[in-house]
């Protein structure tokens, strides 16, 4: 770890320790025991070890997925236990992390090892966000809340995405032509160059 990175997780640790601290103690002085600021503490602790890897190593992100995968069930978990509102992990909040979290692995398999234009790469993160993800999790939230799913919700939601993933495509598509021209007027130049 180089001075510079040592410094700035110095300094991230210290300001989660501070915010830490500055909950409880309000906490206590409003209410004499900790109550919501539990909920506090343990997201400030959770956001530590998910993003610590980026701040830490230069190619951190790969990390910081991981910790996420591996510490997100237990946060909730424990996060239901001190909330008013109970059974909603199982339910809920299992199926929504988990299509959540294939969801950030797809995209990050894509940007980092799938080599294809930016345009595509946008085109792609919406639809599986918004034409994909965001279903899957709405449906997950109309069953838990025992509300009937509802065709116009559902199409509000993932009509404007397939819209963007079309324009995305047509500006890749458009990239990619221009381009190709652009080499074969090149060619075309070198062999009249030859002759």
């Amino acid at each position: 770890m180089t001075e510079k990175r040592k410094t700035v997780f110095l300094a991230f640790s210290l300001t989660c320790f501070i915010a830490i601290g500055a909950c409880v103690i309000v906490n206590i002085a409003m209410t004499r025991q900790i109550t919501w600021s539990a909920r506090s503490v343990l997201s400030i602790i959770f956001g530590w070890i998910v993003l610590s890897p980026i701040v830490v190593k230069k190619y951190g992100l790969t990390l910081s997925l991981c910790a996420a995968t591996l510490f997100v069930f237990p946060f909730m978990y424990f996060l239901e236990k001190i909330t008013a509102v109970n059974d909603w992990f199982a339910p809920l909040g299992l199926p929504a992390a988990i299509t959540g979290l294939i969801a950030i692995w797809l995209l990050y398999f894509l940007f980092r090892f799938i080599r294809i234009s930016l345009w595509f790469k946008l085109a792609a993160s919406v639809y599986i966000a918004g034409v994909i993800a965001n279903p899957v999790i709405t449906h997950y939230v109309d069953k838990y809340l025992n509300r009937e799913p509802a065709f116009f919700r559902y199409f509000t939601g993932i009509f404007p995405c397939v819209l963007i993933t079309a324009l995305f495509i047509y500006l890749g598509y458009r990239k990619h032509k221009r381009l190709r021209s652009g080499n074969n007027g090149a060619n075309n130049y070198e062999y009249r160059a030859n002759e």
